[in-house]
C-alpha cells in the first residue's frame, strides 16, 4: 500500500520578511511595521524558492509585514492570501517599540523573567498564554477545516512557535528555544495517524549566491 494513502496535508510555515524594527531589535508585536527593502527582497526569494511546490492556499496574519510577504508568495501561484486575524503576532503590551538591548542593559527584571519563559511571563499589558493558545486553536481549525492539501501560513516568530505547540504538542515553556529567522521555512507533515516536523528554520534561499533551481522544499 502506498504511503500516500495516509497523507493528509503539508503545512509550510513562513516567518515574515525583515523590517527596520527587526534590524535594531525592537519589540514589534501588534505594532504594524512594514517590510523594508531587504524584507521585500527576502519575500521575493522565498516565493522563488517555493514556486515549484504545489500551493493550494496561502493564509496570513493581517499585519502588513506578514501580508506583504504573503502577497508576494501568493502572486507566484495566481492566488490571493486568506487573512486570519488569529495569526496576528503576540501582543507585547508596553514593551512594543522598546529596544531589547536597552531593556537588557537596564537589568529589567520583567524582561529577564520573560526571556526565561516567554509564553508564561506576560509583559505588562501583554497577551497571556491562554488567550494566545485559544486563538491559535481557532486558526488551526480554520486551516484544517479547508480541503487544501498544500498550505502556506505566513505569520510571526511568536505565532509560529505557538503553532508548533498546537500542531506537534511541543512544550510551550521551551519552544522559544527554536529559532525562526525572517522568511525562514518550516515544514509540518500531517498524516492520518501522526503529525511531524519535517524541517525548521530553512533559510538556504536567502544565502548568496542562490540560483533558485537546486533547492527543493520537500
Amino acid at each position: 500500500m502506498s504511503s500516500n494513502h495516509f497523507f493528509t496535508r503539508k503545512l509550510l510555515l513562513v516567518r515574515h520578511g525583515l523590517t527596520d524594527w527587526n534590524n535594531i531589535h525592537k519589540f514589534q508585536g501588534r505594532t504594524d511595521i512594514p517590510l523594508n527593502n531587504a524584507g521585500l527582497e527576502q519575500a521575493e526569494k522565498t516565493a522563488r524558492r517555493i514556486e515549484k511546490w504545489q500551493v493550494d492556499a496561502v493564509y496570513t496574519s493581517p499585519l502588513s509585514r506578514a501580508l506583504q510577504t504573503a502577497d508576494i508568495i501568493a502572486a507566484r501561484f495566481q492566488k490571493k492570501p486568506v487573512v486570519l486575524d488569529d495569526l496576528t503576532e503576540v501582543n507585547f503590551g508596553t514593551w512594543e517599540g522598546l529596544l531589547f538591548r536597552e531593556q537588557l542593559e537596564k537589568n529589567n527584571e520583567s524582561l529577564l523573567k520573560w526571556i526565561a519563559d516567554p509564553f508564561f511571563y506576560t509583559p505588562p499589558g501583554g497577551e497571556e498564554w491562554d488567550a494566545i493558545s485559544q486563538r491559535i486553536e481557532r486558526a488551526v481549525s480554520a486551516v484544517m477545516g479547508s480541503e487544501h492539501r498544500h498550505i502556506v501560513i505566513v505569520s510571526h516568530g511568536g505565532i509560529i512557535r505557538a503553532l508548533l505547540v498546537a500542531l506537534l504538542g511541543l512544550d510551550p515553556h521551551t519552544v522559544w528555544k527554536i529559532k525562526f529567522a525572517n522568511c525562514s521555512l518550516t515544514g509540518i507533515d500531517i498524516k492520518e495517524y501522526e503529525t511531524s516536523l519535517a524541517f525548521a528554520n530553512d533559510t538556504m534561499h536567502l544565502r548568496e549566491p542562490y540560483a533558485g533551481e537546486c533547492l527543493p522544499v520537500w
